[in-house]
């Protein structure tokens, strides 16, 4: 008791900060202790504590009990129980709320705890604290957390207790629904206790729906959003409460909807009002129109499912219209809330494909959404739109996912049309709305089918010039800006439209000209920063362009390779991420081209200045690094016939200068990883390019891979040795150099392993090539991973690899574990019709090797488990156990018994760890992953708990 005060004068009075987290430290710690619990009981009965003494007693009593119960004896129970009772009725003023709230929360999971020991929870709380209005706060307060207590998950308890205590909360809502009925609020602030605790009991039970239908709350409800006011967002999470639980039956909550229906009159009428002062003085009061559009909307997903039997219905109608306005509203929060309403929407019309009548009864509400969403997606005029924060662009992304769903009900065509007309009839409304219609036509001309006769012709002709016209003097104020973002957005939706200008040659050539043109440009002297973003991030949008261009057009373009190709090397000098697109623009025209001299000259156009780059910037591994790259973007367009005479220039190109090359990068910068990874990448793509004309460089390759491999452990040399399985393990003249190479590489490799198997996470992309190379001969080439040496000791180091987090590593291991597991696996299935012989052989060599390592691995994974590995390894946790129980019926259950030793105490009693264990065992599926996640979930809340997290989501939860 006396280092508990003085840690806490320490963390309360001390303005040293070492000193203050010395002492929040120790006291996260003793929290954990089972000294705890007496020393919480004596501070919140010591009347002269300080009150952040007593809180903290009040927080340790309510993580006691949720997290260590198992700590107290069962005669111990009662005892408690009473002393928190006297405890909250003792903190029931208004100054000690905070203290009240722990206690309260800390009495309703004692009552889930204590389970049968306490069944008449409900019953007892009535009787001690609704005998006078005095202690109804407090009735209330513990009220209300029952059914959320039940619900959080954070609650460490056995499942079969929540379970009863649904049963119980079942047969008491009766009691507590008549009790807030009549409760007499003399106050705002009591009144939102009684609507706070209907709403956790309505979300957390199944109230009858005639009940429900009956209850004056709702009408009251919605009284307050009406009024607005401080009880109104409290309403409103009610009515949204209640019309989630009818969208589970509407038949069976019919009586429900009928209700909420009759009520949403007022609430049009009061948005309609509200609207009808102008929009800058309705949005004054956001929160209000807020509300609005969460019920409406929540109407609307209610009753998706009648909309298209009802769609004629006026009060459908009326609905649909209150979301649409409130989609069409300047704010992105409240245009948003609706944005999954039409989404669901649009499928359900599409659904019904027959009932062609009601869809066109959609299409008008479709389009005038299609409207809306050019309203929205038009730019601010006092804001610089190049420095606009991410949160714009991604509202307007998620807008252009509003346009995606239009175009599933009108279709591409038609709502291409309707875009045309708005954007002929708003040209005198400004550059904003000119660039908000190129923007969501980057979505729907792509999609729309070419025709000769369409209007958007017109606008493609009028593209180029416009895009290469001279900015206007005050080029840097933002009117400017805006032009010139304008620009970029037509070059987007002109790269969009490779389709259709493809169709055109002489539109295809204007509009490379033009593009051409600003990828030569360049910013006068002494620019300002502000000038000089804007211009790179045209040209990027002008490269992106360029490539979609070439790629569409390139059966159309061949004749202006020359021309392009001096593009290509005039704009060498712009930066990497640029000039990457424009290689890929002007390789595929090449690629594309079937006479064997132009081809070869066109490539040798291409690779000359960049071969002429390598060697003249030999000192120079960055430079060297993106001359690699547009090498490796040139090749990946190349695909040739084998035997075909441009099969034999590209073979020649690939070994007497590609192989060179990468030979001397590796030998001039063998330490930059870099370089080496770029390297191995055109490796790759050149081998896959010709592999039959590849084939007598494979010697050489394999020697230089293993030497670099021993100066430095770059893991590309190892996923190099991986394409090398992929692409020759079937040539039996080839098997011999893979053999070598993969005992030398996995050899060198497990080293470096074990001499780091305490700091995996720092080589994690050694982790992730190395069990990568295992995974892949395992497929391609089993029997050189079944005689290599290094293969028992690789699995031993399952137990070590699988802390790694890094999800690429992490993936590589998990492959490689499941592969061996899955062929062990199939030895099971040997004489039945569907096994696989070959499989089933490997699994019974790899089964005594896994057998070996298989018990420790087990437990490794609820180590795992315990430290709380990231998400995706949570995920991948059953799939791991499911193979593993295949592989190992018989013995698995075993390794899970001693495994299930390593979670902490706190996660489950015996009787709920025996039943995960059935879960894992015999479980299908679903029930196997659902059991890995509650433990997951469980490990978390511990862990957080002992860094003292696990309270930091109380006050967030509670002003929710």
């Amino acid at each position: 008791m006396e280092q508990v005060v003085n840690a806490l004068q320490a963390l309360y009075a001390t303005s040293d900060p070492q000193t203050k987290k010395q002492a929040d430290d120790w006291l996260t710690k003793f929290q954990q202790t089972p000294a705890a619990w007496q020393v919480s009981d004596t501070l919140l009965s010591q009347a002269d504590a300080p009150m952040q003494f007593r809180f903290f007693a009040a927080q340790t009593m309510r993580t006691k009990v949720q997290f260590d119960f198992y700590e107290l004896p069962a005669d111990s129970y009662m005892s408690l129980r009473d002393s928190m009772l006297v405890h909250i009725d003792r903190f029931r003023a208004a100054e000690h709320q905070p203290i009240h709230t722990m206690l309260a929360i800390g009495l309703a999971d004692l009552a889930i705890q204590m389970d049968h020991t306490w069944p008449n929870a409900v019953e007892t709380l009535f009787q001690r604290f609704g005998q006078s209005p005095e202690s109804y706060p407090t009735l209330l307060e513990v009220l209300r957390m029952l059914p959320e207590e039940n619900n959080n998950y954070k609650l460490m308890t056995d499942s079969f207790k929540r379970e009863s205590c649904s049963q119980r909360l079942q047969a008491a809502t009766p009691q507590v629904v008549q009790f807030l009925l009549n409760l007499q609020c003399p106050t705002v602030q009591a009144r939102r206790k009684v609507l706070e605790c209907f709403l956790s009991w309505i979300k957390y039970t199944n109230l009858q729906a005639s009940d429900i239908a009956q209850n004056p709350l709702i009408p009251e409800c919605f009284k307050h959003v009406v009024s607005g006011g401080d009880l109104s967002e409290t309403a409103t999470d009610i009515i949204v409460e209640l019309l989630r639980m009818c969208s589970s039956d509407i038949s069976a909550y019919q009586p429900v909807i009928e209700v909420i229906l009759s009520q949403l009159g007022t609430l049009r009428s009061k948005f309609e009002t509200q609207l009808s002062r102008g929009m800058e003085v309705a949005l004054d009061e956001q929160d209000s129109l807020l509300q609005v559009c969460r019920i409406y909307v929540e109407v609307g997903e209610c009753l998706v499912p009648l909309v298209m039997t009802q769609c004629a219905d006026a009060q459908i109608v009326s609905i649909l219209q209150v979301i649409l306005r409130c989609t069409d509203l300047p704010s992105e929060e409240i245009s948003s809330i609706p944005l999954e309403f039409w989404h669901r929407l649009a499928d359900e019309v599409c659904r019904h494909p027959e009932t062609d009548v009601k869809i066109d009864q959609f299409q008008g509400v479709y389009l005038e959404l299609l409207s809306a969403s050019i309203r929205r997606c038009t730019l601010s005029t006092t804001q610089d739109p190049f420095l606009a924060d991410d949160e714009i662009a991604a509202y307007r992304q998620r807008i252009l996912g509003l346009v995606e769903d239009c175009l599933e009900v009108l279709t591409p065509n038609t709502a291409l049309e309707h875009v045309l007309k708005s954007l002929l009839g708003g040209q005198q409304n400004g550059v904003v709305v000119q660039e908000a219609h190129f923007f969501v036509l980057t979505m729907v001309a792509s999609r729309a089918e070419v025709r000769e006769g369409s209007v958007l012709w017109q606008l493609i002709q009028s593209l180029p010039p416009l895009i290469s016209a001279t900015a206007p003097e005050g080029a840097e104020r933002v009117d400017g800006a805006i032009l010139h973002f304008t620009k970029k957005t037509a070059i987007e939706l002109l790269g969009n439209l490779w389709q259709w200008v493809k169709t055109r040659p002489d539109f295809l050539r204007s509009s490379l000209e033009m593009i051409s043109m600003l990828l030569m440009a360049s910013d006068p002297p002494n620019s300002p920063n502000n000038m000089l973003e804007r211009t790179k991030q045209v040209q990027q949008a002008a490269s992106m362009a360029f490539k979609e261009i070439c790629v569409g057009g390139k059966l159309h373009l061949q004749d202006l390779v020359p021309q392009l190709t001096q593009l290509y090397v005039s704009t060498i000098a712009l930066p990497i991420r640029m000039h990457l697109f424009i290689v890929d623009g002007v390789g595929a025209v090449v690629a594309s081209l079937n006479q064997e001299e132009t081809f070869r000259s066109a490539l040798e156009h291409l690779v000359t200045p960049l071969v002429q780059g390598l060697n003249t910037e030999r000192e120079r591994p960055v430079v060297l690094s993106e001359i690699l790259d547009r090498l490796t973007t040139i090749i990946r367009q190349i695909h040739i016939r084998e035997g075909s005479a441009k099969a034999a220039c590209v073979g020649q190109l690939i070994s007497s200068t590609f192989w060179p090359v990468i030979r001397q990068c590796l030998a001039q910068h063998p330490a930059d990883s870099k370089l080496v990874e770029k390297s191995c990448r055109l490796l790759k793509h050149s081998m896959r390019c010709v592999p039959d004309l590849f084939k007598p460089n494979l010697s050489d390759v394999a020697r230089t891979l293993v030497t670099a491999f021993q100066q430095h452990q770059h893991s590309s040399y190892l996923y190099s040795a991986e394409i090398l399985a992929h692409t020759y393990a079937k040539d039996p003249e080839i098997v011999p150099v893979l053999t070598e190479l993969f005992n030398q590489l996995s050899s060198i490799g497990l080293q470096c392993l074990m001499h780091s198997k305490d700091k995996l996470e720092e080589i994690t992309e050694l982790v992730e090539d190395f069990f990568g190379m295992f995974e892949r001969y395992l497929r391609f080439a089993p029997r050189i991973v079944l005689e290599a040496p290094t293969l028992q000791p690789t699995m031993q180091l399952w137990s070590v690899a699988i802390f790694v987090q890094q999800k690429e590593a992490v993936e590589a291991i998990i492959a490689f574990i499941e592969s061996v597991l899955s062929h062990i696996g199939e030895t099971f299935k040997l004489g039945r019709r569907y096994a696989d012989e070959s499989k089933a052989k490997i699994g019974q060599l790899l089964q005594p090797h896994a057998l070996q390592v298989a018990p420790g691995f087990v437990q490794a994974i609820f180590r795992l488990i315990a430290g709380v590995p990231t998400k995706y390894v949570q995920d991948s946790i059953p799939s791991i156990l499911d193979h593993l129980r295949s592989a190992f019926s018989q013995e698995f259950p075993a390794w899970l018994e001693a495994a299930l030793t390593q979670l902490p105490p706190s996660v489950g009693s015996k009787a709920e760890l025996q039943k995960f264990g059935e879960h894992i065992i015999r479980g299908d599926d679903q029930r196997l992953y659902e059991a890995i996640q509650d433990l997951c979930y469980r490990c978390e809340q511990v862990v957080l708990r002992s860094r003292g997290q696990a309270d930091a989501t109380v006050a967030g939860r509670k002003k929710k």
